[in-house]
């Protein structure tokens, strides 16, 4: 394939090195991933989200006049504890740090019962009901799930393997900042305009794939971008996020960009690429749109941007730092372990010397 025909792309070598996926070292087949074992994770993702920001608070509080009576503090928490599934201890096919923290704290401060005994009906219990936690004593449901809360919080702030996977996530989210702000200096520095387009691929959820094939989808994706044609617009860059969410499992958030004193209609063009996606997956796939809802957008970052429009530049900048490269919760295939959920077009953009030099206004994207 002739990667010239689009310089502003990487070429093949290129694309290698930034699709490259360090396997896990037990070199685990691809599986397709179980969706009912993803829900369960997120569950346990949602918990430790809402207590870092409950601040190591009670989740319930006894009843002002009623002494034998808890009041929910956090309902957020509370609702959430009634949707975790207690007996998932073990991972099948994904993995999280999270999770891996909530099993640790579980079994640390819950009696061995109410862990191992699924007849239980501990998790079903008002937080105001006794709990026989030996043979000799009760206690409330509450106080136990306050303790467990408790050392929930402090493992979060503590526990050195979630830490260590914290620090590492925020690494990988200020390089990917970089990255992705280097290059959107590099295109306005090279266009005087550029079209800006989102785009968000998955595939319908009604098949069910291995990530491994969704990385294959996504590795001829960026290589039909190489030879523009009637059904290939031109692009110039594109930033891309590989996400998993309850809705759309697993799919990719896209930021492409076109030359935008050539080029206008973007919601013609992202049908394009959408039509491109759709192709690829042989009709698996779906894609959604966002420029062909741009009136919903309060700051809009999509569309033509000029090169001075520093508003429009702030809301792009916005869109990088707070969407594309947020400090997330993720999990993953086990077999996946180091997939690659991040990625740019890396072609060096050189600006030309023909015309005027313009004054960038670069305030926020200067990294």
């Amino acid at each position: 394939m002739n990667t010239d025909l689009n310089p502003y792309l990487m070429n093949q070598d290129e694309i290698q090195v930034t699709m490259e996926v360090e396997q896990s070292k037990d070199h685990a087949e691809p599986r397709e991933l179980n969706e009912e074992e993803a829900y369960k994770q997120l569950e346990f993702i949602g918990l430790i989200s809402h207590l870092e920001k409950s601040g190591n608070h009670p989740v319930y509080r006894i009843h002002l006049k009623r002494k034998d009576t808890f009041v929910i503090v956090f309902k957020n928490i509370h609702d959430t504890l009634k949707r975790i599934d207690p007996f998932y201890m073990k991972d099948d096919t994904c993995t999280s740090p999270e999770v891996d923290l909530c099993r640790k704290v579980f079994r640390a401060v819950l009696p061995q019962h109410i862990l191992t005994d699924h007849q239980t009906d501990f998790w079903h219990k008002s937080q105001s009901d006794l709990v026989a936690i030996t043979p000799e004593q009760s206690v409330f449901k509450a106080e136990i799930i306050n303790l467990l809360c408790h050392k929930l919080s402090q493992a979060i702030a503590t526990d050195e393997d979630y830490k260590k996977a914290k620090q590492l996530r925020k690494k990988k989210s200020l390089k990917q900042k970089k990255q992705a702000k280097k290059l959107i200096r590099k295109l306005i520095h090279k266009f005087s305009k550029l079209l800006v387009i989102r785009i968000d691929f998955s595939i319908n959820r009604n098949f069910k794939i291995t990530l491994e094939l969704l990385k294959n989808y996504l590795s001829i994706f960026l290589k039909k971008l190489h030879t523009p044609n009637d059904k290939v617009p031109p692009i110039v860059g594109y930033i891309w996020k590989l996400e998993y969410g309850i809705q759309k499992g697993y799919h990719y958030h896209f930021i492409f960009f076109m030359d935008g004193n050539i080029y206008k209609q973007d919601t013609y063009f992202a049908d394009l690429l959408g039509k491109l996606w759709k192709n690829i997956t042989q009709n698996k796939g779906s894609y959604h749109s966002c420029n062909h809802d741009k009136a919903f957008y309060q700051k809009l970052a999509i569309g033509t941007l000029v090169h001075n429009d520093q508003e429009k530049i702030d809301a792009l900048d916005q869109l990088v730092v707070n969407y594309l490269t947020k400090t997330s919760q993720f999990i993953i295939e086990k077999s996946q372990v180091k997939q690659r959920t991040f990625g740019y077009s890396t072609r060096n953009l050189e600006r030309s010397n023909v015309g005027r030099p313009r004054k960038l206004l670069l305030e926020t994207i200067v990294t």
